[in-house]
């Protein structure tokens, strides 16, 4: 009987290691094949991320304590990010825990993980790392995609196609009340703010249509309470400011030249701005002709009523302040008074603009002169 129970002992003691052996290895596949499958699915989640048209944004604000752990928290809340440990993960294979640089950085979730630590890394001052350009206020989408192109940073055309076929709309609410309108030169017109802009040599159009959106953004949120309190929305403030960046030249005048357009506006009498003729024609002219200003055009202002569809240029902020802000007055018109200084002659009657014309004759709309 002993050697009977010391077989079965053994017997059974083989027959438990093997079930553990079994479980173990069971277990070892089962962990292994979900790390491999949590590890495959953020893989595939990061590279959706990048692709996605579905673009978060957020502003990160690096201090001299800030923490590789504070980076991946900021980016996760925002959804700018999938996964906090695996953006971590990456940091530690890159050797990049630590010696991020100070300031302020727009990020957007189509950036990769390598982008976004090469931008927190990446001293800007570096000249060979980046490039410096401006835009003029005033120019037009076009105009911004020849400066981009002489700049050999993207050239026009992935410019102009970056503003086509994405919709912005998703990630900037100011983008959400723009009307539909099958007739728009660039849905994104005036939205895209003339500034001096600093960027690292590769960047990509749309990363630019981003920076150039949150600065617009910026310069916005200082106009709040006005903005509100306007009988106009923000599209339409807009294009009242871009007509205004478009028929002013001197500072002063600005004001003055917004006080003409909701004066107009609210007599309902057409603009009659000769920018917005200018803004419909495939080239722009020194001087209009009388089949130019009855070009059919919903940018047309000699023959349509009220405001163009949308703006004919992308304003600074003073002119989206003059916008806001006109001069009180009884201006319905004005004609250009000297040609070198800019100066204009304001009118409230047709009497006196026709007086006017007369005596400040130009052959040439000389804010359009090539």
């Amino acid at each position: 009987m002993s050697k009977n129970r010391r077989i079965a002992r053994i017997t059974l003691s083989a027959l438990f290691s093997g079930c553990l052996i079994g479980i173990g290895i069971w277990l070892v596949g089962h962990f292994t094949h979900k790390a491999y499958t949590y590890t495959q699915n953020i893989i595939i989640s990061e590279a959706q991320r990048v692709k996605s048209t579905d673009v978060s944004k957020m502003t990160l604000s690096i201090t001299p304590d800030t923490t590789l752990d504070d980076i991946a928290t900021a980016l996760y809340n925002e959804g700018c990010i999938t996964n906090k440990d695996y953006f971590i993960l990456e940091a530690k294979l890159d050797n990049i825990t630590k010696g991020f640089i100070p300031g302020d950085y727009s990020i957007s979730s189509n950036m990769s993980t390598g982008k976004i630590l090469d931008l927190l890394t990446t001293d800007i001052s570096i000249e060979d790392q980046t490039i410096k350009f401006t835009i003029p206020e005033g120019y037009t989408i076009e105009q911004i995609g020849e400066v981009l192109e002489e700049k050999s940073i993207v050239t026009k055309t992935d410019f102009l196609n970056a503003i086509k076929n994405r919709n912005y709309s998703r990630e900037y609410s100011f983008l959400k009340d723009v009307p539909f309108h099958d007739d728009y030169k660039y849905a994104l017109e005036g939205y895209l703010f003339p500034d001096t802009y600093i960027v690292y040599k590769g960047i990509t159009s749309e990363e630019i249509i981003v920076m150039m959106l949150n600065r617009f953004e910026e310069i916005l949120s200082r106009y709040t309470t006005y903005v509100r309190s306007s009988q106009y929305s923000i599209h339409e403030l807009l294009t009242i400011a871009s007509i205004i960046e478009q028929e002013a030249r001197l500072e002063e005048e600005r004001p003055i030249i917004s006080g003409v357009i909701w004066n107009r506006l609210d007599a309902h009498m057409k603009l009659q701005m000769c920018s917005t003729v200018q803004y419909s024609l495939n080239k722009r002219k020194a001087s209009l002709s009388l089949n130019d200003l009855n070009e059919d055009s919903p940018y047309n202002t000699y023959i349509y009523d009220g405001l163009p569809i949308g703006p004919i240029c992308n304003p600074g902020e003073a002119c989206l302040k003059a916008a806001l802000l006109p001069s009180e007055h009884d201006y319905y018109f004005f004609v250009l008074q000297d040609a070198q200084s800019g100066t204009h002659c304001f009118t409230s009657t047709n009497e006196e603009h026709a007086t006017a014309k007369n005596k400040y004759r130009q052959s040439n709309d000389i804010n359009f002169t090539e």
